[in-house]
């Protein structure tokens, strides 16, 4: 039997450890051959289309999400229409909450696995099908319930896979499945209860991945730091082992005692990220949202960690949620902005199939894209037209401050607003009313556009800014030289 494991990732550099896990499972299996082949969204839908058809597998299996399941069905119908006798096999998040209505829709469709997959899967290839399974049989649907594999010594090891396959792309690590959260938006608490990863196990892939020196590891573990002994020692063995290897880590700041702060203050640069969950300042907003989540005990710990110089920290923020308004956003940005994050992502409410949230879509008068990725319109706090505002805000944050070219020029501009938001909102409007965002703007004549927007708001200081921006320029570009900006005239 040939067996074919595929996804689409969204960008080069991603990989899918979901199929490395069932690669695993069935790689030294009597009569079966097992390939693993990754593709992305940004290439032609035809294209991978071909390329899986052409293995000529009696079983392929997509691991599918929010980013691919459009593009992965079309590839499926194809697939069937070309091969009728091949079997096709879904499974993931963006499947595992709606296996009857595809089932309804989609004949093309065999299987669909409900939740973790590293035991349902080679049971399936073996021909047994259990009730962790969706399916149809005769004129039935029959819908399985969400499997959870209990004891992760049956999830196999796959740094080893990784590491033969690495060529330059992010590495995922997994040393926990589940949350201890229960955040209503969030996939990770749809299922209950942490199943940490022995810790021989975690040690020996680190050390495979340290070995082989790859270049960045994001630990998935949803709250890296839950028990704080274990994480302190995952992170001593990484400073004691580590070669040339960064490590990511998704943490809750609340958690983090003076332990684990002095431990911070020794960490080398360039080898721990830290990625912080706010969503929101809003005390009313944290709690309809199941997060626990102290403002005050988070800006003291971030604060702390910055004065080390020597972990970058990445703020995440979410618009769309309840009780949170737009003015009252706005509090949320400057709150968190002011801690001075090395990079502060503004993201948009996704309503996504088994979240509570998603179940209290009327209570809070949610509106949504139909398709993927579910991405809130309004709701009863916040109108269409203010998350279009913010929509074009993020995009100027993400030029002007998470790209880190303007650490001359930025707090110049941005301290002739009330707030850090007034900045970006009022350099949104004036992009789009001169139409940059109507077109591909290069990175450099980005700098000619803030150098527009100072000038045209009429600042003081104006040759000083200017000469800031230059510096900005040169330590990003060179020698490259722009004529708006190096050969600059009033009347421009």
């Amino acid at each position: 039997m040939k067996v074919l494991l595929t996804t689409l990732n969204t960008k080069y550099v991603h990989t899918n450890i979901a199929l490395k896990y069932l690669y695993e499972t069935i790689k030294n299996k009597e009569n079966i051959e097992v390939q693993l082949k990754e593709f992305t969204i940004n290439e032609p839908v035809d294209k991978t289309f071909r390329t899986i058809a052409m293995q000529n597998a009696d079983v392929v299996a997509f691991s599918v999400y929010i980013w691919n399941v459009e593009q992965t069905l079309v590839i499926c119908e194809n697939l069937k229409q070309l091969l009728p006798n091949t079997k096709i096999i879904l499974g993931g998040p963006e499947v595992t909450y709606c296996s009857k209505e595809l089932l309804e829709k989609y004949d093309f469709i065999d299987y669909i696995i409900i939740g973790e997959g590293e035991e349902t899967f080679p049971k399936l290839i073996n021909g047994e099908v259990n009730n962790h399974v969706s399916y149809k049989q005769d004129d039935e649907i029959i819908v399985g319930t969400i499997g959870i594999v209990e004891d992760t010594k049956n999830i196999p090891c796959i740094a080893e896979e990784i590491a033969k396959d690495y060529d330059g792309k992010i590495v995922y690590l997994e040393t926990v499945r589940g949350c201890p959260y229960n955040c209503s938006y969030c996939l990770s608490s749809t299922i209950k209860g942490i199943r940490p990863f022995e810790m021989e196990r975690v040690k020996s892939e680190l050390l495979i991945l340290m070995k082989a020196q790859v270049r960045l590891v994001k630990f998935v573990d949803r709250t890296f730091n839950y028990d704080k002994k274990r994480a302190l020692e995952i992170w001593k063995f990484i400073l004691e082992n580590n070669i040339s290897s960064e490590f990511h880590f998704e943490i809750s700041a609340h958690l983090i005692d003076e332990e684990m702060l002095n431990f911070l203050e020794t960490v080398p640069k360039g080898v721990f990220r830290l990625e912080i969950g706010v969503q929101s300042t809003n005390e009313e907003t944290i709690k309809a949202i199941n997060r626990k989540t102290d403002f005050k005990v988070l800006s003291d710990v971030t604060q702390k960690i910055a004065s080390f110089e020597n972990i970058p920290m990445h703020l995440d923020l979410i618009a769309g949620l309840p009780h949170e308004g737009y003015d009252r956003f706005k509090v949320s940005f400057n709150d968190v902005y002011n801690l001075n994050p090395n990079e502060l992502q503004l993201g948009f409410l996704k309503l996504l199939k088994g979240c509570q949230i998603t179940s209290e879509k009327d209570k809070y008068n949610y509106k949504y894209t139909t398709t993927p990725p579910y991405e809130v319109l309004e709701n009863s706090f916040i109108s269409f037209n203010e998350l279009m505002k913010l929509k074009q805000t993020e995009e100027m944050l993400d030029i002007y401050y998470n790209q880190d070219r303007y650490k001359n020029t930025l707090n110049i501009v941005v301290q002739k607003f009330e707030t850090p938001f007034d900045f970006y909102y009022e350099i949104s409007v004036y992009a789009k009313e001169n139409g940059y965002m109507d077109r591909k703007i290069s990175a450099e004549e980005w700098f000619d556009v803030l150098a527009k927007f100072y000038n045209e708001k009429g600042f003081d200081d104006f040759e000083m800014f200017i000469e800031n921006l230059r510096k900005d320029h040169f330590e990003n570009f060179g020698n490259k030289r722009r004529r708006g900006l190096f050969m600059f005239q009033k009347e421009y």
